[in-house]
């Protein structure tokens, strides 16, 4: 068995290297630039040094994804 990891942005890498683009808001319009440096600045303060980058039900905001078991071969 092996184990698949989703990938994760780490955020204070997304402020130092200015990665303010492909964010959504709820109805899929894309953040401006202050719209997207403000939510990585306010997911920092919330003590969170990571984020997803797509659905993971295994998520830790400290170290990224948990990982998934998956059967070899699938």
């Amino acid at each position: 068995m092996t184990t698949m990891k989703h990938m994760c942005m780490d955020l204070r890498g997304a402020i130092r290297n200015r990665v303010f683009y492909g964010f959504t808001k709820d109805d899929g319009t894309e953040l401006s630039r202050g719209e997207a440096m403000q939510f990585i600045l306010d997911q920092i303060a919330m003590g969170r040094k990571v984020i997803p980058l797509g659905e993971c039900d295994n998520f830790d905001y400290q170290e990224g994804c948990l990982g998934h078991p998956v059967k070899d071969g699938e």
